[in-house]
């Protein structure tokens, strides 16, 4: 079983969601730009404006220090640079909430509705996000990983108290790889179809300390998680003293 919790809009742990923090940035840019946000020919966000959101979103991995002296340095960021936040801003537009006018990005009714209420914009939008949206969904039903978001959440909600590797999980869920391969494809589909969008929301934390191959990664519940997330009660484990 799984439900949600309903929160505060001045909620401190809002902000710990990079999603909620770019709902954020492009309010005020919206208030800013009451006629619109301006976009270039290629219906994309501007230049200037993209290197604003990467410096006050400031998303985990996508920093200004990884995008501009990342693995292909680069002195100026376009839009698809920053990769989630231009992923975030196609669901937001998938949803209805945006439409375009000579040139201009504005709010459309749906998105003037949603946004008048940050719990209510984060919460929607997260909910697309991890449960609806066709590009993490084809992950997850066309890339051999079985399971439903009540087995996942509750399997993550206990295995990620103290964090979990992206092979421990995958191996908790469905059991050792018989291939023996480093390379292992259930990882690799669990990872974007089901841990990145929760790592997006901020519900999961992301750390690549011990390595940046997906099996290494080592993901824990936030604060957040706990927060907005109604799951299973959980039996507490023993802990051997030896």
């Amino acid at each position: 079983m799984y439900d949600f919790k309903t929160m505060s809009a001045g909620d401190p742990l809002l902000e710990t969601s990079p999603i909620m923090r770019s709902i954020d940035f492009l309010a005020a840019q919206f208030e800013e730009n009451p006629k619109g946000i301006p976009l270039t020919k290629t219906k994309a966000l501007r230049r200037a404006l993209v290197a604003d959101a990467i410096s006050s979103i400031q998303w985990p991995d996508w920093t200004e220090s990884e995008i501009y002296n990342g693995f292909m340095p680069i002195k100026i960021a376009d839009e698809y640079h920053f990769q989630p936040f231009c992923e975030l801003r196609q669901i937001m537009w998938e949803m209805g909430l945006f439409r375009h006018y000579k040139g201009h990005l504005r709010l459309a009714r749906a998105g003037r509705d949603l946004f008048e209420n940050r719990f209510k914009s984060f919460d929607a939008i997260t909910r697309n996000m991890v449960f609806e949206n066709d590009h993490f969904e084809y992950h997850r039903l066309n890339r051999g990983i079985a399971g439903t978001w009540d087995i996942w959440l509750n399997v993550i909600d206990m295995e990620a108290q103290s964090g979990v590797s992206g092979k421990e999980l995958t191996e908790v869920l469905y059991g050792p790889d018989p291939t023996g391969n480093t390379f292992d494809p259930r990882t690799s589909a669990l990872y974007d179809g089901v841990l990145k969008p929760l790592v997006w929301a901020g519900l999961l934390q992301e750390n690549r300390d011990l390595g940046r191959k997906l099996t290494e990664r080592v993901y824990t519940t936030t604060p957040l998680w706990h927060r907005y997330l109604k799951l299973d009660v959980k039996k507490p484990r023993l802990h051997v003293v030896h």
